[in-house]
């Protein structure tokens, strides 16, 4: 059994593949890469197009790799050193990326999926190893458990300030008034590689702020940003 099993050492980057594309390759490798910084690994191995190219098996799948310290020792390594496993699954629900200039017009063409929400009571520590997709998950797998529970569709994440930082599954980008918000990178909330791209090209047209409940529950538009089918409005 490996580190990343016996421990929670390491992180994981879910890959969508549409129409035999990866719309946001780039911002993948560069999650890696910064995953890689913050768990002190070192790589064995070139993360780049080629490698990610290297393990589609279809033209609409998700791709689940595995990134952890190899070797043994029990929570001091023997040595940090990169390995990685994967698997891959059929996925083909709609994908959806911005690309003209005016942002809020294409938000308007993005799919809604709208549903119940609700804020989860139990604040997310605000740590760097938890702003990308940790092998750890318990703190999300009991708030799936509590979504479950609670018969709800999108569950709001708070940092440890009451802030709301992220959704269950997704970064949030809200609409109040003429703004479009985004919340700061150091508020807790998963450095998501559809954000990164709205960040990338949109930056120049959205507002970083600080949100509590209340005020994104009363915005006038609530949108998801997710890594497996872009953008779409749950509110």
């Amino acid at each position: 059994m490996n580190r990343g099993f016996l421990y929670g050492d390491g992180f994981f980057e879910t890959i969508r593949i549409t129409d035999g594309q990866i719309p946001l390759i780039f911002e993948h490798i560069e999650r890696i890469e910064e995953a890689i910084e913050i768990y002190k690994l070192t790589p064995t191995f070139q993360i780049d197009e080629t490698f990610i190219h290297s393990l589609k098996s279809s033209k609409n799948e998700l791709i689940r790799i595995n990134f952890f310290r190899t070797g043994g020792g029990k929570y001091l390594a023997e040595n940090n050193e990169l390995a990685f496993d994967y698997s891959t699954e059929e996925y083909s629900k709609p994908f959806f990326l911005p690309i003209k200039l005016d942002l809020d017009a294409e938000l308007k063409k993005s799919p809604k999926v709208s549903g119940a929400i609700k804020l989860y009571p139990e604040p997310k520590p605000n740590v760097k190893w938890l702003t990308v997709k940790s092998l750890s998950s318990i703190y999300y797998v009991l708030a799936a458990d509590f979504q479950k529970k609670q018969d709800i569709d999108y569950l709001f994440i708070q940092n440890q300030d009451g802030y709301v930082c992220e959704e269950l599954i997704s970064n949030l980008l809200i609409k109040k008034g003429d703004d479009l918000i985004i919340f700061p990178k150091n508020n807790g909330g998963i450095n998501g590689v559809t954000q990164r791209y709205i960040l990338s090209n949109y930056g120049f047209q959205l507002k970083e702020e600080n949100l509590k409940f209340d005020e994104i529950f009363n915005a006038d538009a609530i949108y998801s940003l997710k890594g497996t089918t872009g953008i779409s409005r749950i509110k």
